[in-house]
C-alpha cells in the first residue's frame, strides 16, 4: 500500500468526514493500526531537520476571552523554555471570525501553529479537492487536545428554556460560513426553520451584547470554563441550556463528529447541575513545512508538560494523550514519530 506520507489527502484520509452521512468514521490513528500500513508512514510533512539556530513559529490561539488563548500562551511559554531551536510567538485570534479562521491561516502560510475545531480543520484540508484526488493542503495535525463542549447561552429575559423555544427569537451566528454551519445544525436538530428566527451576525463581544439585549441566543463550542461567562445563577442575565437526549441523538446520527459532552456542575457560578450537551474535538494544527524534528519536540514537550499545564490551566485537564493521534487531518511526521514511540497507534 502506498505511504500516507507520499500521498497526503488520499481517499482513505477523506473517509472520516465523507462518511458522516452513514456514521462510518475513520481516523488516522485507526488507519495506522490496519494491516498493510507501515507505521512509519502515518504522517505527512517535512522530514528535514532545521538547520537554523532558532526558528520563529507563529502560534494562533483563540479569542482573548476564550479557553484556547490562555492555554496557547502557557504552551508557548513552555516551548520557548524547553525548545532552543524555536521562538514561539502566541497571538490571540481576535479577528471577526475568531478561531474559525485559524486553520485557513496555517494552510495559507500566515501562521505555523494553531488551535482549531476538527470539523473546521477538515473542511480547510479538503477544500477544492476533487473526490478522487489527494488534498494539496499544507495543513497537518499535532494532536487532538480536548473536546470543545457546545454552549447554548440564552438571555434570561427572553424566556427561552429549551432549544424548542428558539422560534421567534434572535439567534447570533458567526461571521464565517464555517461558524454559521454549526449553529444551523443545532437549529435544524430542534426543527427550527431559519424563517422563524432572526439571524444576527458578528461574534465580536457576543456575550456582552447578549446580556445587553442585542440578541437572545448564542451557540458556540469551547473548552470550559470561559472567563467571559462569570455567572449563570438566577440573578444573572444569562441561562445555560442542556440539549435534550433525543436532540443529542439526532445530532450525533447526522454528524458523527459530535460527541457526548458534559459541562460539570459548578463550572460556572450558579450552575447547580450538569449541562448535558455535545462536543467537537479541538486540534493543535501545524503547517507541513515545519521540520520533523521540531514538531516531534513540540509534541513530546506538550505531553511532558501536561501535569504542570493542568495545574495552571483548567482546559489542559481535558487533554488525553491516548486520544491525541485520532485526528481527521493527517498527522505531521514529527507528531506521528512521537505517537509511534509511545505505541499509541494500536
Amino acid at each position: 500500500m502506498a505511504s500516507l506520507t507520499s500521498r497526503p489527502g488520499s481517499n482513505c484520509s477523506k473517509a472520516r468526514f465523507r462518511a458522516a452521512a452513514t456514521g462510518r468514521i475513520v481516523t488516522f490513528a485507526t488507519l495506522a493500526s490496519l494491516g498493510g500500513i507501515a507505521l512509519g508512514t502515518v504522517a505527512c510533512g517535512s522530514t528535514k531537520a532545521s538547520t537554523r539556530e532558532s526558528q520563529t513559529v507563529t502560534f494562533l490561539t483563540g479569542p482573548s476571552g476564550g479557553a484556547y488563548n490562555p492555554l496557547g500562551r502557557s504552551l508557548a511559554d513552555i516551548y520557548n523554555a524547553k525548545i532552543p531551536s524555536a521562538r514561539v510567538v502566541a497571538r490571540a485570534s481576535d479577528g471577526p471570525e475568531g478561531a474559525s479562521a485559524n486553520a485557513q491561516a496555517v494552510d495559507a502560510g500566515s501562521a505555523d501553529l494553531a488551535f482549531s475545531r476538527s470539523d473546521l480543520a477538515y473542511m480547510v484540508y479538503e477544500a477544492g479537492t476533487p473526490p478522487d484526488q489527494p488534498s494539496r493542503s499544507h495543513l497537518r495535525s499535532v494532536a487532538v487536545v480536548y473536546t470543545n463542549a457546545l454552549h447554548i447561552v440564552v438571555r434570561r429575559a427572553s424566556g427561552i428554556r429549551s432549544g424548542h423555544d428558539f422560534a421567534g427569537h434572535r439567534v447570533q451566528v458567526g461571521d464565517a460560513a464555517t461558524a454559521d454551519s454549526m449553529v444551523r445544525m443545532i437549529l435544524d436538530a430542534y426543527g427550527v426553520a431559519d424563517r422563524t428566527t432572526q439571524i444576527r451576525s458578528n461574534s465580536r463581544g457576543a456575550l456582552e451584547r447578549l446580556k445587553a439585549g442585542d440578541f437572545d441566543v448564542r451557540i458556540f463550542a469551547s473548552a470550559y470554563p470561559l472567563a467571559s461567562i462569570e455567572d449563570v445563577s438566577d440573578q444573572s442575565d444569562i441561562r445555560l441550556l442542556s440539549i435534550e437526549p433525543d436532540v443529542r441523538d439526532r445530532l450525533r446520527s447526522r454528524f458523527p463528529f459530535f460527541k457526548p459532552a458534559v459541562i460539570p456542575r459548578h463550572t460556572y457560578r450558579g450552575q447547580d447541575e450538569d449541562i448535558q450537551t455535545v462536543g467537537i474535538d479541538g486540534l493543535l494544527l501545524c503547517r507541513d513545512s515545519l521540520p520533523e524534528s521540531l514538531v516531534y519536540e513540540m509534541t513530546k514537550t506538550l505531553f511532558d508538560a501536561l501535569p504542570d499545564l493542568s495545574r495552571s490551566d483548567q482546559a489542559a485537564r481535558l487533554i488525553n494523550v491516548g486520544r491525541a493521534p485520532s485526528t481527521p487531518v493527517p498527522l505531521h511526521a514529527g507528531a506521528a514519530r512521537y505517537y509511534r514511540e509511545r505505541d499509541l497507534f494500536r
